[in-house]
C-alpha cells in the first residue's frame, strides 16, 4: 500500500505562474499580439480572468496597424 506524507512549504513571495499579466493592468492598458490566433487566446484567458477573479472588469479586442490589442476597458 502507497502512502503519502503531506510537508508545510513556506509560501514567501510565491506567487502563482501566469501567462498573461491581467491581474497587474488598468483601466487603458493593453497587450499586443502579432496573430489572430494567439490575441484570441488571450481574449478567451482575460474573460476567464475576469469572471473568476475580477467580475467588474471587461477586456475588448481590436485590430491595430501593429497587430492584435487586448485592451482591458472597465
Amino acid at each position: 500500500m502507497f502512502t503519502a506524507t503531506i510537508e508545510k512549504t513556506e509560501l514567501d513571495g510565491f506567487r502563482p505562474r501566469s501567462r498573461y499579466p491581467f491581474n497587474d493592468m488598468e483601466v487603458g492598458d493593453s497587450i499586443r499580439f502579432d496573430e489572430f490566433r494567439r490575441a484570441e487566446s488571450a481574449r478567451v484567458a482575460a474573460l476567464q480572468y475576469a469572471k473568476r477573479n475580477r467580475p467588474d472588469w471587461k477586456f475588448a479586442i481590436r485590430k491595430s496597424i501593429h497587430g492584435w490589442d487586448i485592451i482591458r476597458i472597465a
